[in-house]
């Protein structure tokens, strides 16, 4: 099998794996039971856990793309150095989300005494999975500008996906710049589904090209 067909099939199992965690994560309002909570503590860990390993598998693909784009003028490889940032900033993000703010809630149930204090705790452990949200986004989109705007100056993928990824990478960053979007659950779920599309489309579209490229035995 070809480096870039092994590159396309883990840049399309790790845009799936990482909506499969937006189609499962948890979302909890209100007070709950220390055995809700033990229940939230397991679906999120499973959702996060899953979110972790996507993340390690669209980066492998994401590097065979920046390989396969590569040209002198080295925005793809600036776009990956940068996607590596991104990908950091969601694992923790994802480890506070799914782990660290899990365990708070477990111990909040059993000291209701002091609840409002373990409330203060969550509500500044959640600005710190907002601040590494903010980055994902924000060096996940600029790497995909990279990437298409190198193409369409090179023709490594195609005009339309790069087209696209220009222009869907710029609205991120605009719609957060500007706070319209806010990295909740539903604003991930916004910016996780405009990059897969792009993810997706170009892994498609490695898988399918020739190349002379192949694996070692």
């Amino acid at each position: 099998m070809t480096d870039d067909r092994k590159s396309g099939i883990a840049l399309i199992a790790g845009s799936i794996g990482g909506i499969v965690t937006m189609a499962i994560h948890p979302t909890a309002g209100g007070p709950l039971t220390a055995e809700q909570i033990g229940r939230l503590a397991i679906v999120s860990g499973v959702a996060h856990a899953l979110a972790m390993v996507s993340t390690l598998v669209l980066f492998l693909g994401a590097f065979g793309l920046a390989k396969h784009i590569a040209t002198s003028d080295r925005m793809s490889f600036a776009g990956i150095v940068i996607f590596a940032l991104a990908c950091m900033a969601i694992v923790i993000a994802a480890a506070v989300s799914g782990f660290i703010v899990p365990g708070i809630m477990q111990h909040m149930a059993h000291d209701v005494a002091n609840m409002r204090t373990w409330q203060i705790v969550i509500d500044a452990v959640f600005q710190i999975n907002q601040a590494f949200a903010n980055i994902f986004s924000v060096a996940a989109s600029i790497a995909v500008i990279l990437w298409s705007a190198s193409s369409l100056r090179n023709r490594g993928l195609g005009r339309g996906v790069a087209i696209y990824g220009c222009t869907v990478g710029a609205l991120i960053i605009a719609g957060i710049g500007i706070g319209h979007l806010r990295l909740n659950v539903h604003g991930m779920a916004v910016v996780w589904l405009g990059l897969t599309i792009w993810f997706i489309v170009a892994g498609a579209e490695l898988y399918s090209l020739p190349s002379n490229r192949t694996s070692e035995p």
